[in-house]
């Protein structure tokens, strides 16, 4: 009779566990995780986010992604199904994040705030990529116009109408225009490469076209007087801290002196988060609201005013009152200008990102450098010499 009832037990386990594993869905169940990131993935557009997912291969989500120019939709779409660092992290939660939990279980807040990181992360690996190339072109440009005068200067030299002093300092300026580009150049190959390691690329994927150019600015910015209470109400470590504190609290009956101290510990460490939290929202919105002001300053009264100078240089150099040094210096100033308006439109699209990675829960120390600290990364030479 014993032996009968242990292989009864034994069949009804084994039946119990073909059961779970034919119930088990394929893609490792993480439907419900999906389906919570909507507000929390930077840089996509309204269709539905997708994940790296157990036995479901990405590769021609992938490929198909990476068909024309990789705009920046396509390249955090591309970095959520591929990138290897997060499938690392996916798996090592296995079973935490599937739709057997709930929504709000720990591992999966953790994720959460993971995949926010990442698409941040890459969104503005993507900005830097596509700023670098084009900054590529503009100090391309002034480079070509410096050798223009210097090779008009060796000229004017041979026939005595300037002095080699003149010549030396036009080829000066041709050197510094040189070392410009070839920084520029470099800047632009480990943008690309830091976006191909976020996206898992390799092999002839990493040969992805980039756009020309960054999508423009706004007509203006954003208002955001509840600024501070969005990034609290965001964060996911915060709200599991309070939790944590309000059930310590309710279950907290003090009976010696270190009960108290650790009580009033606990209590100062949820609210020294809330106070980062804060001040970190605090300065994502300045530097959002400043590297505007100052991209939309070169944009509209900047650049306008290089090209009416210029515009005046040529017309007076038409009538032969001023010289061909001068027009094409301030060509390449003018070259020089366009890149600085550039990058402040990148920094801008940076500060974009920290704030609303800051506003979907990312730790603003998880993004990276910020916007305003990153302005000098890539500055080109300074006034062009005569």
């Amino acid at each position: 009779m014993r032996a009968r009832l242990q292989h009864l037990w034994t069949a009804l386990a084994l039946a119990t566990c073909a059961s779970v594993a034919i119930a088990a869905p394929a893609d490792g169940g993480v439907s419900d995780l999906q389906n919570s990131l909507a507000g929390k993935v930077l840089g996509v557009d309204a269709a539905p986010v997708r994940i790296a997912r157990a036995g479901v291969d990405g590769g021609p989500a992938v490929a198909a992604l990476l068909e024309g120019p990789l705009g920046a939709n396509a390249a955090v779409r591309i970095a959520l199904l591929n990138n290897p660092e997060l499938q690392v992290t996916l798996g090592s939660e296995s079973t935490a994040i599937s739709d057997i939990t709930s929504r709000e279980a720990p591992a999966k807040l953790r994720i959460r705030q993971t995949l926010t990181t990442l698409s941040a992360t890459t969104l503005k690996a993507w900005i830097q990529a596509v700023t670098s190339a084009q900054s590529v072109e503009f100090l391309r440009e002034a480079k070509a116009t410096a050798h223009t005068r210097n090779e008009l200067a060796r000229r004017m030299v041979r026939v005595g109408n300037l002095s080699p002093l003149a010549q030396a300092q036009y080829q000066a300026a041709l050197s510094d225009a040189a070392l410009a580009l070839a920084r520029a150049e470099q800047e632009a190959f480990s943008a690309r490469e830091k976006l191909i390691q976020l996206l898992g690329l390799w092999g002839e994927q990493t040969r992805f076209a980039l756009p020309a150019t960054l999508p423009a600015l706004p007509e203006q910015v954003q208002d955001m007087p509840d600024v501070e209470a969005r990034a609290l109400a965001a964060r996911a470590d915060l709200a599991v801290a309070r939790t944590q504190w309000d059930f310590k609290q309710r279950s907290f009956m003090p009976g010696t002196a270190d009960d108290l101290w650790d009580a009033m510990a606990d209590a100062a460490r949820v609210r020294a988060l809330a106070v980062k939290v804060r001040s970190q929202a605090r300065e994502a919105y300045f530097n959002y609201r400043s590297t505007f002001d100052m991209a939309q300053h070169l944009q509209t009264e900047v650049l306008p005013l290089r090209k009416y100078i210029n515009d005046e240089l040529l017309l007076r150099y038409n009538g032969m009152l001023t010289s061909v040094f001068d027009v094409l210096a301030d060509s390449q100033q003018q070259t020089l200008s366009a890149n600085a308006a550039l990058l402040a439109q990148r920094d801008f699209w940076l500060a974009h990102t920290d704030l609303q990675a800051v506003l979907a829960g990312a730790p603003r120390e998880a993004l990276g450098t910020n916007a305003a600290s990153e302005a000098s990364n890539s500055a080109g030479p300074g006034p062009a010499g005569h």
